[in-house]
């Protein structure tokens, strides 16, 4: 940063401004323009670790700004009755996932929530449908939260990210019926307004967090995007532990 503002205050007294330039002779401001061309030729190297440097500044800045944002979140989330989860209800580690059920790293993804959820048991898992891939998406995220009104929507989103294949109405359908949902039911509550907004909500918390993409996770209040081996989670898991004591 410091290197970025001696190189632009050096820009300023050596080229003239509109103001200025009538008090050098045009060969005296291509003289100076020349000074400063040879300038950034001569230290190309510098400026571009100070440019690097500068804008890992501000993503470090975004980060940070980002966290605070979901540890506020995430402890919002304590409070609704709503949320679908998975593991220990009151587990001293809680997990955000928000993700689509379209989304390939999404369907990895869970293989290793459930290896967690197995080898620990005081973890929470909450799950943000986030439906950004189109109307299949959203069709699917309807149909798995409209389950849990039925007590079911951790066995049928397992069922729904594990099915290969079109993610339909005719699938979701036939998913439902051979884990014992009402269908009929399930039909009515997925196009409820409630679940809309449910989800509409959902989006847009995630992008308040800078999260733009799925599979994207909050673990214990830090942002962590993008999919995440089941031995690094177990890792952050480890260090959170470790800070709370």
């Amino acid at each position: 940063m410091t290197r970025i503002l001696t190189i632009l205050t050096l820009a300023t007294l050596i080229i003239p401004t509109s103001a200025s330039a009538q008090e050098f002779t045009a060969e005296q401001q291509a003289k100076i323009q020349q000074m400063f061309k040879n300038y950034l030729l001569e230290n190309g190297e510098v400026i571009l670790e100070s440019v690097n440097n500068y804008q890992g500044e501000l993503v470090e800045k975004e980060q940070a700004n980002a966290n605070k944002k979901a540890a506020g979140y995430v402890d919002s989330l304590s409070a609704r009755k709503d949320l679908a989860t998975a593991g220990n209800p009151k587990g001293d580690i809680t997990i955000v996932e928000f993700f689509d059920y379209n989304c390939g790293y999404c369907s990895r993804a869970l293989n290793e929530i459930k290896t967690v959820l197995k080898d620990d048991e005081n973890v929470k898992v909450i799950f943000m449908d986030m439906p950004i891939l189109g109307a299949p998406s959203l069709e699917a995220s309807k149909w798995s939260l409209a389950a849990q009104n039925q007590n079911k929507y951790w066995e049928y989103h397992q069922r729904i990210m594990d099915h290969k294949g079109q993610k339909d109405e005719s699938a979701l359908e036939k998913i439902a019926k051979e884990i014992g949902l009402d269908v009929k039911k399930l039909k009515k509550d997925k196009d409820s307004e409630e679940i809309e907004n449910r989800l509409q909500q959902n989006i847009q918390e995630a992008q308040e967090m800078n999260i733009r993409g799925t599979p994207g996770f909050i673990i214990e209040g830090d942002i962590t995007p993008g999919y995440i081996p089941a031995a690094e989670i177990k890792r952050i898991i480890g260090e959170k532990r470790k800070a709370k004591s």
